[in-house]
């Protein structure tokens, strides 16, 4: 599908294309045969900006997240991979982690899902995203990641792309002018890789420990005591998604762990805010039916 942003929806934000409905619509298909009868939450809907050098956006990607019901029982991975499958995705990554949880990538052309189960009867969920989209005069490539797609945080120099934003990641052109060499090229990162993150296109391990001192560092002993209000681990997650980090960013990439605690069930969602790297945690404590 052959997408632009050149034009805009309500606030200035950019018109939704065809291919981020066909996307949601797959996300809802796929969701709903995977457990019939029980209609999926569409968490949230936004989309991550894509910068080349300037502030302002030259492209964007357009993402979704899903919530499926799994209060009554677990869903088995593989229960979810397979639906993708018979929709004709592809799974093209796997893992689990030691206490249940489990990951997965779909793809199917230029389009991602990632799969995620959360341990004991925890959460399911669906983040899907749509190749970045840009406006009719833009003559880009995909970056690597964007906020949301990222496994950690932005380079705030590249923004993700992993090369200088002056030569375009072509050491002999931008930058100095004319054929000169690009002054990226004098540093340890190589010829046309980003000086700062040396073209991972994410801050150093250093940076984002230092990010993590200043903004909390997660220590469990200082955990508010758990929530309560909620029926339900699906109705707990839905106040999670929706609910900021401090320093306002709503993404987080979270996980889920649900257990036993005396006479209820206690539900831990824990992740790491893509902005400001703060650890984030939010317990709530749930009916044991």
């Amino acid at each position: 599908m052959t997408d632009t942003t050149g034009t805009q929806g309500p606030g200035g934000t950019p018109a939704v294309p065809a291919s981020a409905v066909w996307l949601k619509g797959q996300l809802l298909e796929i969701a709903s045969a995977l457990r019939p009868g029980r209609r999926p939450e569409v968490v949230r809907e936004w989309t991550d900006p894509v910068r080349w050098r300037d502030p302002t956006p030259v492209g964007h990607r357009f993402l979704f997240l899903l919530c499926v019901s799994t209060d009554d029982r677990p869903t088995p991975p593989d229960d979810a991979l397979n639906a993708f499958t018979a929709a004709g995705w592809t799974v093209r990554g796997q893992r689990s982690g030691p206490d249940g949880e489990s990951w997965a990538t779909a793809g199917r052309e230029d389009f991602e899902v990632q799969v995620y189960t959360g341990a004991g009867r925890g959460i399911t969920t669906f983040t899907g995203w749509t190749p970045v989209i840009y406006a009719a005069e833009q003559q880009l490539s995909q970056p690597p990641f964007t906020r949301s797609t990222a496994p950690g945080i932005l380079c705030d120099d590249c923004h993700g792309w992993g090369i200088c934003q002056e030569c375009g990641g072509r050491a002999y052109s931008g930058g100095s002018g004319g054929y000169g060499r690009c002054w990226c090229t004098g540093n340890n990162a190589g010829p046309g890789r980003c000086a700062e993150c040396g073209g991972t296109g994410l801050l150093t391990a250093e940076e984002v420990a230092r990010m993590q001192r200043q903004h909390g560092d997660g220590d469990t002993s200082r955990q508010t005591p758990p929530e309560d209000g909620h029926d339900s681990n699906t109705s707990a997650f839905l106040t999670v998604s929706r609910r900021p980090c401090r320093c306002g960013e709503f993404r987080c990439s979270w996980r889920n762990t649900l257990s036993r605690s005396g006479d209820h069930r206690l539900s831990h969602f824990h992740g790491t805010c893509p902005t400001c790297a703060a650890a984030r945690t939010l317990r709530f404590t749930l009916p044991l039916h």
